[in-house]
């Protein structure tokens, strides 16, 4: 009896309150079980809502490039802004006041990033520069091996 009563004070001791709105929380199970352990809060100004593919060997190679802090800084800030089929519209101006850098560095950053292949410039969008993101590097969309014919017919097209 008394066995039972300390199993019954352990098991209440484990009691999870279920949360009010359980579509503000994420359900951890046990996967042996079936029971569920524990609801995680989701903030709703979370991180994650967008997505990118961001490839493990790209990621090596970038590594390996020397960028500076500012260059990573800018190709970070890229990839929040990249867009379906990896095209980015972003000005120097919005990167600069984003990522606390001179405009001009802004500019020396960009520059770095297409000799290295990481973008290319694309075509006008009224007075701004658009970009697309090499699709080896980062991905976003549903046909990345069309974005990758596309990125190197531009590409070849600056040479």
């Amino acid at each position: 009896m008394e066995d039972d009563r300390k199993g019954i004070e352990e098991s209440l001791n484990n009691v999870i309150e279920l949360p009010k709105k359980k579509s503000r929380y994420l359900s951890v199970v046990n996967d042996e079980t079936g029971e569920v352990e524990a609801y995680i809060k989701l903030n709703p100004k979370n991180l994650g809502k967008g997505w990118i593919a961001l490839y493990q060997n790209s990621s090596a190679w970038l590594a390996q490039q020397n960028l500076t802090g500012e260059q990573f800084k800018v190709l970070f800030y890229l990839f929040s802004k990249l867009d379906f089929d990896n095209y980015l519209r972003v000005t120097n101006k919005e990167i600069s006041e984003w990522v606390h850098i001179q405009s001009t560095n802004v500019s020396r950053a960009m520059k770095a990033l297409k000799d290295l292949g990481i973008i290319v410039e694309g075509s006008r969008d009224g007075l701004h520069k658009t970009y697309r993101l090499n699709p080896d590097v980062a991905h976003k969309g549903k046909d990345r091996d069309k974005n990758i014919i596309e990125f190197n017919a531009m590409k070849n097209s600056d040479d």
